[in-house]
Formats: C-alpha cells, sequence, structure tokens
C-alpha cells in the first residue's frame, strides 16, 4: 500500500495504482521491465517505506530456479532485477531488504539484500537469521524493529510448522552489519505457532495478521489468523506464546469456507483495512473504521 492508503497491484507484469484513496479505480504505471514470471506470478509486492519504490519477486522465473527481487521506482517503474533467492520480504529501510529464502532440503535463513548494490547479478547479501528448520515463512518488522520470522514448512525442526519467532534489533542488526548470523532454533522468543506463518503483516496498532495453512501437516487450515497487539507484546515479555484458543487474543477468520483456503493478507495502514485473498478471484475486505 501507498503510504496515502492508495492500493498498488501486479497483474501478470502490469503494475496497477489506484487514482485516490478508497476510488477502486486504477490506472496501468506500465509493465516491469525484463520480468521473468512463471505461471504463479510475483511471490511479493512491498513499497518502501517512503512509498518511493517497490520490491517484487519472482517467485524463481520460468524455469522456476532463476530467482530474482526487482526494485523499481514509482511511478516510472525505472529499475533493475537483483540476483537472489526469496519467498516473502519486508523493507529494513530504504536500503535493505529483508528476504526469506531456502528449500524443502535445507534449514531456511533470512537475508538482507543492499538494493544499492552496483552488480545486480552479485549483489551484496547477508544472511541476518539461519537455521530455521523448514521452509521459509513470512517476515515482518514491528514498530520497535523486532524482527518476526516464521517456520513454513518443518522438517529438520525442532521448531513446527506455523512457529512464529521474534528477534530483537540488537542481534539481527550485529548480523546486519557483519556479525554472525541468529540461530533461529537456538535462539529468539516464540511468538505463536498458527498456520504455515506466511505471510506475516502488523497494521499500525501492533496487531499480527497471519496466513497460510498446514495442508500437508494436518494441522491449520481454512482460516487467517488476527492475533491482537497485546497478546503479541506479552509473548513478546516472556510470557508464553499466544494462546490460539482464546478468542480473545486471537480471532480466527474465513470469508470464504467453501473453499480449501491458504490465504494470503496485505495490511492497509493508512485506511485500518486487511486483504485477503485465497485461489479463488475474490478479496475479502475487514475495516477498523
Amino acid at each position: 500500500m501507498l503510504p496515502d492508503g492508495r492500493i498498488l497491484a501486479l497483474s501478470g507484469t502490469t503494475v496497477w495504482a489506484e487514482t485516490t484513496p478508497r476510488s477502486r479505480v486504477f490506472i496501468s504505471l506500465g509493465d516491469l521491465p525484463d520480468a521473468d514470471f512463471n505461471e504463479f506470478g510475483a511471490s511479493f509486492l512491498k513499497i518502501s517505506p517512503d512509498g518511493y519504490r517497490i520490491a517484487v519477486g519472482n517467485e524463481g522465473g520460468a524455469t522456476f530456479g532463476h530467482f530474482q527481487v526487482g526494485i523499481f521506482s514509482l511511478p516510472s517503474l525505472a529499475g533493475t532485477w537483483f540476483d537472489a533467492n526469496s519467498f516473502q520480504a519486508a523493507w529494513i529501510n530504504e536500503r535493505f531488504l529483508a528476504l526469506t529464502a531456502g528449500d524443502f532440503v535445507s534449514p531456511s535463513v533470512v537475508t538482507a539484500v543492499d538494493t544499492f548494490s552496483a552488480d545486480p547479478a552479485h549483489p551484496s547479501i547477508r544472511t541476518i537469521i539461519d537455521n530455521i528448520g523448514g521452509a521459509s515463512g513470512g517476515i515482518a518488522f514491528d514498530e520497535d524493529k523486532n524482527l518476526y520470522t516464521g517456520n513454513g514448512f518443518a522438517t529438520s525442526g525442532p521448531s513446527t510448522t506455523g512457529t512464529v519467532k521474534a528477534f530483537r534489533p540488537a542481534d539481527w542488526r550485529a548480523a546486519l552489519y557483519g556479525g554472525p548470523p541468529v540461530d533461529f532454533e537456538a535462539s529468539g522468543t516464540v511468538i505463536v505457532t498458527a498456520l504455515s506463518a506466511t505471510p506475516l503483516e502488523f497494521d499500525a496498532s501492533g496487531n499480527l495478521f497471519i496466513g497460510g495453512a498446514d495442508f500437508i501437516g494436518g494441522g491449520d487450515i481454512n482460516f487467517a489468523a488476527f492475533i491482537s497487539g497485546a497478546a503479541v507484546k506479552s509473548a513478546l515479555r516472556g510470557n508464553g506464546p499466544v494462546d490460539t484458543s482464546d478468542p480473545a487474543q486471537v480471532r480466527k477468520v474465513d470469508p470464504d469456507p467453501a473453499a480449501d483456503s491458504a490465504y494470503n493478507i496485505v495490511v492497509n495502514r493508512a485506511r485500518d483495512e486487511v486483504y485477503l485473498t485465497n485461489s479463488t478471484s475474490h478479496a475479502f475486505v475487514y475495516s477498523a473504521r
């Protein structure tokens, strides 16, 4: 979402921008140059904190093996593609973009790509969290710059599918600037275990939103989790993980009960809106106003 609340969307390779907040009228900004997508499209579109650039993941491209992250200016779409493995992303600041990356064989990691790198084929990429015992999950930062990421599908563990942990700024920033990566399994604070921990999004009030599903493991499916900011802060203070069975802490929503859903979630902080999408062509809007 743009800082004023206008929606930015990607359809195929075309970037669309809402004309004014809540107009639901979109204009094309053009096509992403040299985009290499497969039939599943982009894995993410993230707007920089200042609203002047976007980051786009190509999901491995047509071969499913050439992972790139595009960084493009708004509204011109001038920019380039950086070679970088990625699944989900969150901007750290105007320069660094945090990426979750991995596969179903090796432990996953969180990296940070320097979007000012001079060589797109060999950008500066630093591992800030490693040894996630499974596939990549989502990534998000709260207002205090605590980093949240999770295990998207447990393999080596010991964390389980959907485990979301938080990491203090002092720890992951040390890794960003040359220190060793933070060990996910040995460090961090468990916040909650829900769905497949992806994506992760915060709203302006500190509420945490989690999507995905545990289709293979027989766990959570067919809802998105809305977790209260108070419950997140309590877990962060060391009072134990969020109790997902407590409706005062977690609201489970399923706007499309007819479908087996793994919901994608996008939060519009300026509008106090949350958008849920699944495998259908529908988008479901939850508003706090």
